[in-house]
C-alpha cells in the first residue's frame, strides 16, 4: 500500500516537471516573453499546490501509522513517544470501603446464620439451577436492583464476584426493604431475639414510635384505613384491625417479632399490640404495605 502510493507520488512530479519545461520550450518559440513568464508562473503554483496537498496527504498516512501502530518504521522521525499497549481495564469491582452496618433489630449471629442456611457460608457459591449466587443467593434482577438505588458501581456485577462486604451490604439493604421476607425457609430456623417491650406486662403500654415517624402521621393513617376503629373488618381481604392486615402479613411479623400474637386475629389484639405490630411491619417494609392511605408522607 505504501510503496505504490510514494511511486505514484514521483511519477506525478516528473510527469508535471516535464510538462513545464515542455510548455515552457515549446513557447518559447511561439510566445511573447512576458506571456510565456506567466504561463511558468502558473504552472510553478499549480506544481506548489499539488506538492502541499501531498505533503498534507503524506502526514495524515503518517498519523494513521501512528495511531494504529502499523508501519511506523515508515514515519520520518517515528512517532511522538514510544507507543503503548492500551491497559486492560480491571474489571473485578472495588469493594467499597466505608463498613456497612448490620440492620437494626437484626445481629451478626442471624446474618451467619442466613450465610450457612443459603450457602455454607460461601460467597463465590452458584445455586446449580443457574438463576442464584453469592452468599445470600441474589437473583441478578434483585441485585441489579438494589445496586442502582444503593450502589450503582455494582449494576451488573455476578453476586459471586462481589466483595464479601459487598455482599453483605447488598443484603443489608434487601433487609431494610423487605424483612426476613426474601429467605423464608432460612429466616424461619433463625435466632430472634424478643424485641424489647415484645411481651409487655401491660398489653395497653403503646410501644415508641419508628425512627422518622410522627405520632401525626400514624394518626392519619388509622384514620384512613379504618376510621380508626381497632375491630375493623374488611371483606375484600379480609383486612382486619385498625392497620387492615392480612391474617397471613400479621402472622408473618408476629412470629419474627411477636410469637406470642402468631395466630390471634388483629381484631382481638390490645390497641397497642396492633400498633406494635404495625410498627415492626413498618421496620421491615416501610409504608409500602399501605400505598394509598401513606401516599401523602410515603418516605
Amino acid at each position: 500500500m505504501v510503496r505504490p502510493q510514494r511511486w505514484l507520488r514521483y511519477g506525478m512530479l516528473a510527469v508535471a516537471v516535464a510538462l513545464v519545461f515542455g510548455m515552457a520550450g515549446s513557447s518559447a518559440g511561439g510566445q511573447a516573453p512576458d506571456e510565456r513568464d506567466a504561463r511558468i508562473s502558473e504552472l510553478e503554483t499549480l506544481v506548489a499546490d499539488r506538492d502541499a496537498l501531498i505533503a498534507a496527504q503524506e502526514a495524515l498516512l503518517n498519523d494513521y501509522r501512528c495511531l494504529f501502530n502499523v508501519d511506523t518504521q515508515l514515519v520520518p522521525g517515528g512517532c511522538a513517544g514510544s507507543a503503548q499497549p492500551t491497559p486492560t481495564p480491571d474489571t473485578t469491582p472495588e469493594e467499597t470501603t466505608s463498613d456497612s452496618e448490620l440492620p437494626d433489630g437484626t445481629t451478626e449471629e442471624q446474618w451467619e446464620q442466613l450465610r450457612q442456611c443459603t450457602s455454607n457460608g460461601n460467597y463465590q457459591y452458584s445455586n446449580p439451577n443457574g438463576i442464584n449466587f453469592g452468599a445470600y443467593e441474589f437473583r441478578q434482577p434483585t441485585w441489579n436492583y438494589l445496586a442502582r438505588l444503593h450502589n450503582p458501581q455494582l449494576v451488573g456485577v455476578n453476586p459471586r464476584d462481589a466483595a464479601p462486604a459487598d455482599q453483605d451490604r447488598m443484603a443489608y439493604a434487601l433487609y431494610e426493604e423487605r424483612g426476613w421476607q426474601p429467605c423464608p425457609e432460612c429466616a424461619s430456623s433463625l435466632s430472634l431475639p424478643t424485641p424489647q417491650g415484645t411481651t409487655p406486662t401491660d398489653p395497653n403500654t403503646f410501644p415508641p414510635l419508628p425512627a422518622g415517624t410522627t405520632e401525626a402521621q400514624w394518626d392519619q393513617l388509622i384514620r384512613c384505613e379504618s376510621q380508626g376503629n381497632y375491630q375493623a373488618y374488611s371483606s375484600v381481604g379480609p383486612f382486619l384491625g385498625a392497620f387492615q392486615f392480612l391474617q397471613s402479613t400479621w402472622n408473618w411479623v408476629a412470629g419474627i417479632h411477636y410469637p406470642h400474637l402468631e395466630g390471634v386475629d388483629p381484631r382481638n389484639a390490645a390497641p397497642a399490640d396492633q400498633h406494635r405490630m404495625a410498627y415492626a411491619l413498618y421496620g421491615m417494609q416501610g409504608w409500602r404495605p399501605w400505598p394509598v392511605c401513606a401516599a401523602a408522607f410515603r418516605q
